[in-house]
């Protein structure tokens, strides 16, 4: 009996495994590879990505064009907690990518998803989820420092330059922080700017 038993939960287990991998999702983007790391520029963002809030795939052209300035925010684990509230004290040109190409699969189809939206559903700035890293692969970024943010600027030529990254508290997306420490912290980074 026992021995049937764990024959069932070992192949369910198989066919789960082999559920998730047949129907993983095929990357839409037609990645290309920079190859000059010290040159950033709007050619290498990928041209479909996913809006927390809005259908699953954007196109480029929804946020992205050549001759418009904006700022690019990359937010790594707990930067994604602080920087919800960004909308209350800039009005600047501003996209912001969720960081989480690490997150295993399963905890990003059952959490991350949902907490994401529940945490951005009043900003009105645009977070783009960042679950396969295609973001931060074409600026070149690889350091997935749990509590860092990266900003970036895109010119109107097309160019793309770091401006600034920075630490946020550890841990405050599980522990929250006070408003008036997200306040302090809101105000020091929009005089970057």
């Amino acid at each position: 009996m026992i021995k049937n038993s764990f024959k069932i939960v070992i192949l369910g287990i198989i066919g789960f495994a082999l559920l998730v991998y047949l129907t993983a999702p095929k990357n839409p983007n037609n990645i290309v590879v920079n190859e000059n790391k010290n040159i950033l520029n709007i050619d290498y963002i990928p041209r479909y990505f996913e809006l927390v809030g809005n259908s699953p795939y954007a196109k480029f052209e929804t946020l992205f064009q050549k001759g418009v300035e904006k700022y690019i925010i990359v937010l790594n684990h707990d930067s994604l907690a602080l920087f919800k509230d960004l909308y209350k004290y800039t009005n600047k040109n501003i996209v912001l990518i969720a960081n989480i190409s690490n997150t295993p699969w399963i905890i990003k189809e059952l959490a991350v998803n949902e907490k994401l939206q529940e945490m951005y559903k009043d900003s009105t700035i645009p977070l783009i989820n960042d679950s396969k890293g295609s973001f931060v692969n074409s600026l070149a970024l690889k350091d997935n420092t749990q509590n860092k943010y990266f900003v970036y600027k895109l010119n109107s030529d097309g160019s793309i330059i770091k401006v600034n990254e920075g630490l946020v508290k550890l841990n405050i997306l599980q522990d929250g922080i006070s408003q008036e420490e997200s306040k302090n912290s809101l105000e020091q980074l929009v005089k970057t700017f």
